[in-house]
């Protein structure tokens, strides 16, 4: 090769960035906002920049802030940058800046393999192939493609940074250098911990090529760590204590493993890992449980995977005294590997498997095999040997680079990438819980627009979770996924299974805030406002319950039981957490319901609708007699609907309040107050002469409390004529009133006609009697026989 090797790793490098070069109009996946858009600190640009190094990494988020787990301060910082320059997160920078990373990355893995490789004096096309190899593997699309997984690519890049300034500084070390070194491998930890192996990995260097005895090589990595002990100093005290080890098969299915088991299943996974590397298809953003599961010793494949590492770490064992490059390349794996290996409990991570994981590793499986195919090559052709690892290559990076650009297409967003996943890894049940969600949410957008076309999201969305419900099975220790259930139950409308969800959610975690709320609302809407108060006041008992529209609806339920003192109290406690104008409407009137004008008067607020104070209370008191009505509650519905009359000219009239009078008679008949319901069911009839209900009470109490019979006569043939719902008893107290007229002939064929719509004992006992006086002994005797069967 006529170009010095850095034109062609610029080139490699380039090469790599173009295949992800799609990605650059990308929006946010996956757990991107957990570093940008839900970040509490990085979305202020660099106005708290500080705090991102005062606490963990999980504490800025906004849904379940924990100062556990993860310290990266400076990828956070990164964003918070980004934020500042440009106004607002966009998922493009996010993307570009990934891209930059990646190719400044293969450009520093290129120059230190080409230097590993000159101090064993290789080739150079075979760092250079191992390079290109490395950069078109599609294992590394969910680093470079997610805006969140900067902190691995940071990460990465400066430590091999540092690592290469420390190669280029054999022989010349200065404590400048060392300073040097130091800071960029700290930065390199306080973006993400796991490079913190590459510490191993400079000793094995200064011992597989420096030649340095085992002592000095370990003295090397001074630079190294003195960084890191100070980062796990600081990290210690930040960071709170937490368990370290993940309490339910369904986030790691290591938990609770005896041994054995946990050493077959690690078997197990570590060989899915390699097959990953080898055929990297299927690939899935999530391997949870049940796409893994526990394995035993029965499982082949655990044997497999049992021989394979067995010779692997025998080969590096072998090779250690030699110094042989197979040798190094093995424990370079095995070492970066080591942090995401879960070898014991207290080291167990929050993932089964992750393709992110094989990020650094994979850099020693693509220089083993270049470096197999080179040693093959060398011993048979090797006057050929640059021509034919071309030729070999060739194909393969074909095949890795189309792969890679197909695979990108996945993280386009979270519709795409959720879909994805239910396809390649379909025994999970968060990739059925994400899809779901996913379809939820795209579901309440469109149903903005039209319900109908909403309706396939949501019902997509139920056999979704349906399926993640399914494979977490009825012991699963958690309940925020019967929640989702639950919530999109509603938006298709079916509730009653809604509610069975719900129900059977607060019974696993009656400490759970959304089942219980949820729940109450429902309660409330159906009018069942007992049952509504006790679930409010379990989700204020609940964990984490969000005060401002708990106590605003508790509230909200006491004004309709007619509790006004609790009501009032509840709703002052919902502003103390959220200044509300509806809250403070709904006080105002309260309080001048209860004759407090002072009160009233501090809580009177502007409406936005134009309205006045005076109309606003006049609604709130229809509102309050329209419920106590609904309850049965008709001496308050008198009440509130006594002060509405004195003012329902002024807001409409029965032209906007239409049932106003004949609710309001109604109310004032079940409470013994015939003359006043009369009253107000003439002025229903004056608006409505047509209304069935109206016409029908007018006559019952003309016929029981007036004993004007030809009025009560008048209003029940309207009746009939009305289109009623109750045909059978319109028809029946037409026949009725007819009969205490002593109009038998006319109340036979009425009555008769009830017949037609329903029956019971009245109805029957008059057509007898009036067949027995007609004379009629055939209709009588067909009469007293189906009394007789009644």
């Amino acid at each position: 090769m006529k170009q010095k090797p850095i034109f062609w790793i610029l080139l490699i490098a380039f090469f790599g960035g173009l295949l992800y070069t799609q990605t650059y109009n990308y929006g946010y996946s996956g757990d991107d906002g957990i570093y940008a858009y839900y970040n509490g600190v990085t979305q202020k640009g660099l106005q708290e920049w500080t705090e991102l190094f005062k606490y963990g990494s999980m504490n800025f988020i906004q849904i379940n802030p924990v100062n556990t787990s993860i310290y990266r301060p400076f990828t956070l910082l990164t964003f918070a940058i980004e934020h500042q320059i440009f106004g607002e997160f966009s998922a493009v920078n996010g993307h570009v800046f990934n891209v930059l990373l990646y190719v400044c990355l293969l450009v520093v893995l290129g120059l230190i393999l080409v230097k590993l490789s000159a101090q064993r004096a290789l080739p150079i096309i075979l760092p250079l192939l191992v390079l290109l190899l490395y950069a078109a593997h599609p294992i590394h699309t969910e680093v470079v493609a997610s805006v969140k997984s900067r902190d691995t690519l940071l990460a990465a890049l400066l430590a091999f940074s540092a690592i290469l300034i420390w190669m280029s500084s054999e022989g010349k070390m200065t404590f400048l250098r060392m300073l040097v070194i130091g800071s960029v491998f700290f930065l390199s930890l306080i973006s993400k911990e796991e490079s913190l192996p590459l510490i191993g990995v400079v000793a094995l260097v200064a011992y597989y090529f420096q030649k340095k005895s085992i002592c000095v090589s370990i003295r090397e990595t001074i630079p190294f760590v003195v960084p890191a002990v100070i980062y796990l100093v600081i990290r210690a005290i930040v960071l709170d204590s937490a368990s370290s080890t993940y309490d339910s098969k369904i986030n790691s299915v290591l938990y609770g493993l005896s041994a054995g088991d946990r050493l077959a299943t690690n078997l197990f996974i570590y060989l899915e890992y390699l097959k990953l590397l080898v055929y990297p298809h299927p690939l899935s953003w999530d391997y949870s449980f049940a796409q893994l599961d526990v394995q035993s010793f029965s499982n082949i494949q655990v044997w497999m995977s049992l021989g394979f590492f067995g010779g692997a770490i025998y080969v590096a064992f072998k090779g250690f005294k030699t110094r042989s490059v197979w040798s190094f390349w093995v424990l370079f794996y095995l070492m970066t590997f080591s942090i995401f290996a879960n070898l014991i409990p207290s080291l167990t991570i929050g993932s089964n498997l992750g393709e992110r994981f094989l990020f650094i590793p994979s850099i020693a499986f693509c220089f083993l095999i270049g470096y197999g195919l080179y040693s093959l090559i060398q011993r048979f052709q090797p006057e050929k040997l640059p021509l034919l690892m071309l030729i070999v290559t060739f194909p393969i990076v074909v095949g890795l680079s189309y792969k890679t650009i197909a695979r990108n297409q996945v993280w386009k967003n979270n519709m795409t990438l959720s879909k994805s996943g239910v396809e390649t890894a379909p025994k999970s049940w968060r990739t059925h819980v994400m899809y779901a969600e996913e379809l939820r949410l795209t579901g309440k957008e469109i149903e903005k627009i039209s319900t109908d076309s909403a309706r396939p999201y949501f019902a997509e969305a139920i056999k979704e979770y349906n399926i993640s419900n399914k494979i977490l099975g009825d012991n699963a220790s958690v309940s925020q996924y019967l929640n989702a259930l639950g919530e999109v139950l509603l938006s298709y409308g079916d509730t009653s299974r809604a509610v069975a969800v719900l129900e059977k959610s607060v019974k696993k975690n009656p400490k759970a805030y959304y089942g219980w709320f949820k729940l109450a609302m429902l309660r409330y809407n159906e009018g069942d406002y007992d049952q509504a108060e006790e679930y409010y006041l379990k989700s204020l008992n609940a964990d984490k319950p969000e005060f401002f529209p708990n106590y605003k609806n508790l509230g909200l339920t006491y004004m309709k039981k007619g509790e006004s003192v609790k009501a009032i109290a509840m709703l002052e406690k919902a502003l103390e957490y959220q200044d509300d104008p509806g809250v403070k409407s709904t006080l105002s009137y309260l309080y001048s319901d209860s004759g407090d004008l002072e009160k009233a008067l501090s809580y009177q607020v502007n409406d936005t609708t134009g309205r006045t104070v005076e109309e606003t209370n006049f609604l709130f008191a229809m509102m309050e007699g329209n419920t106590a009505f609904q309850r049965g509650d008709y001496a308050n519905a008198v009440q509130k609907y006594t002060k509405c009359e004195e003012k329902i000219q002024l807001y409409g009239g029965v032209e906007k309040y239409p049932s106003f009078n004949a609710a309001f008679g109604k109310a004032l008949l079940e409470t013994k107050d015939t003359i006043n319901a009369k009253k107000q069911f003439l002025k229903a009839y004056e608006a409505n002469p047509n209304n069935p209900v109206v016409l029908t009470n007018l006559g019952t109490i003309e016929f029981l409390k007036d004993r004007n019979f030809p009025a009560s006569e008048r209003y029940y043939r309207e009746a009939t004529q009305a289109d009623p719902d109750d045909l059978f008893n319109a028809y029946m107290n037409l026949g009725s009133v007819l009969l205490a007229q002593r109009k038998e002939r006319e109340a036979l064929s009425v009555l008769e006609k009830a017949l037609e719509y329903g029956s019971n004992q009245v109805v029957l006992s008059n057509l007898y009697l009036i067949n027995k006086a007609l004379g009629n002994e055939d209709r009588m005797k067909h009469y007293q026989g189906l009394l007789n069967v009644q």
